[in-house]
């Protein structure tokens, strides 16, 4: 009888990248951030819900300190394109004044979502800043930002799976994939 997972599997276009794949890469990234924050405590702030996978499975392979901060934060609202219109919930009393902080996310797009973010983290005077996401598209951004990890570059289309999601659905899938339109 086949899963409920393989099942869903069946609703993507393609398999852009594997479960095996992700997981190698997410070892890299997290030795490489690793190294470049040897011997502090790191300020991990996560945007939420697509990057839950993501930042799980990174934050369990870096052997440091770690204070971790989610954020709420979206601009897709429910489609396959960003409307242009961020929300973020921040948390009360966050302060970064002073820290070695890292700003994860699931996928750098239009470059709205993480120029916003980076821009307000900045304002709170971090001693260093960098940034990280497990894919970036290579198209035209919005807004230029910088990334200074990365775990994939893909081509300009619409993927689900390992987090990230449409409507919704998909997060739960060990893969990432491209969805057919007519899921």
């Amino acid at each position: 009888m086949p899963s409920i997972v393989t099942g869903i599997i069946q609703d993507l276009n393609r398999t852009l990248i594997d479960a095996a794949s992700i997981e190698a890469r997410v070892a890299e990234m997290a030795e490489e951030i690793e190294r470049d924050c040897a011997g502090e405590v790191l300020t991990v702030v996560a945007l939420m819900d697509g990057s839950l996978f993501f930042v799980a499975d990174l934050l369990r392979k870096i052997d440091l300190p770690i204070r971790l901060i989610t954020l709420s934060a979206s601009s897709y609202h429910g489609g396959t394109s960003s409307s242009g219109s961020l929300r973020v919930a921040w948390p009360e009393g966050m302060d970064l004044k002073g820290q070695t902080v890292l700003l994860l996310d699931d996928i750098l797009d239009t470059g709205l979502t993480l120029s916003e973010i980076r821009l307000h983290l900045e304002a709170q005077g971090p001693r260093w800043l960098r940034c990280g996401v497990l894919l970036s598209k290579k198209r035209e951004r919005a807004r230029e930002v910088v990334a200074e990890y990365v775990g994939f570059e893909i081509e300009d289309e619409f993927v689900v799976g390992y987090g990230m999601d449409f409507d919704g659905r998909f997060r739960n899938l060990p893969c990432i994939g491209v969805l057919k339109l007519d899921a």
